[in-house]
């Protein structure tokens, strides 16, 4: 079985220069073992942070500050925490006066700053492993494995030579199934997937733009979106947008 993360996405959002330096450095650390690969954003403040995941920047984990130069760091967890589930928050702090208030936002961990790293590296570990046996799948089998891939981690599927294939961020697997089946198995998370073309359904955070005729991925592929699911394709996702950011810009 393979159920094992190859990637994830981290987000260091700190007023602190000596804060994000610190723990780049402890990421880079963990980045030389391997198994995983560790792509990193770093930003000083909420706006940032926000306008990353208005540009359908989706993240695994966030090293967030409890109280950012413009806004209430946790407060901020808590709203991103009602459209997405599965991020796991480390809070950075100065002292352990909130550590309560994480509990609104679990899974999340409280650290101290100036962040151990030793702690940082515990804590990053345990998230990983939770993310590995916890988080939301898409399971399928090719080459007589059982695959598990994050949702999120899915770019497209396609309908290709009567065979399905799946495209994540890494790899690309072609096996037997059907789109329309897909498409309903894939309503299970959450309406991040929209049906484009009756040979594609695409990933919300996967969307670079998209117009009448086509969407082009974050990946620099092009896609065809056809007459018959032109309107409904405008309609969902620009229902999913307002809907992420609304509760977003209560918090800024």
């Amino acid at each position: 079985m393979e159920n094992r993360l190859r990637y994830i996405r981290l987000a260091i959002c700190d007023r602190e220069e000596d804060t994000m330096i610190r723990l780049e450095n402890f990421l880079e650390e963990r980045r030389a073992r391997g198994q995983v690969q560790i792509h990193i954003d770093t930003m000083k403040n909420g706006a940032q942070l926000v306008r990353k995941i208005m540009e359908q920047e989706s993240y695994d984990i966030i090293c967030l500050e409890s109280e950012l130069s413009d806004t209430d760091g946790i407060q901020l967890a808590k709203t991103i925490r009602e459209t997405d589930e599965e991020t796991v928050f480390l809070v950075l702090a100065a002292d352990e006066s909130r550590i309560k208030e994480i509990f609104d936002i679990m899974p999340a961990v409280y650290l101290k700053k100036p962040v151990e790293r030793q702690e940082f590296l515990h804590w990053l570990e345990r998230s990983i492993r939770r993310m590995t046996d916890e988080r939301k799948y898409y399971v399928f089998n090719f080459n007589r494995r059982t695959y598990h891939v994050p949702y999120r981690r899915i770019c497209y599927l396609e309908s290709r030579n009567h065979k399905l294939v799946i495209k994540t961020e890494l790899e690309e697997y072609s096996l037997y199934g059907k789109l329309d089946e897909e498409e309903e198995r894939l309503r299970a998370a959450g309406g991040m997937f929209f049906r484009i073309h009756k040979s594609y359904i695409v990933n919300y955070w996967h969307i670079h733009w998209l117009d009448g005729s086509a969407v082009e991925m974050v990946n620099g592929e092009t896609l065809p979106v056809s007459d018959a699911y032109r309107e409904r394709l405008r309609r969902e996702y620009w229902q999913y947008t307002e809907k992420i950011r609304q509760k977003l810009h209560r918090s800024i």
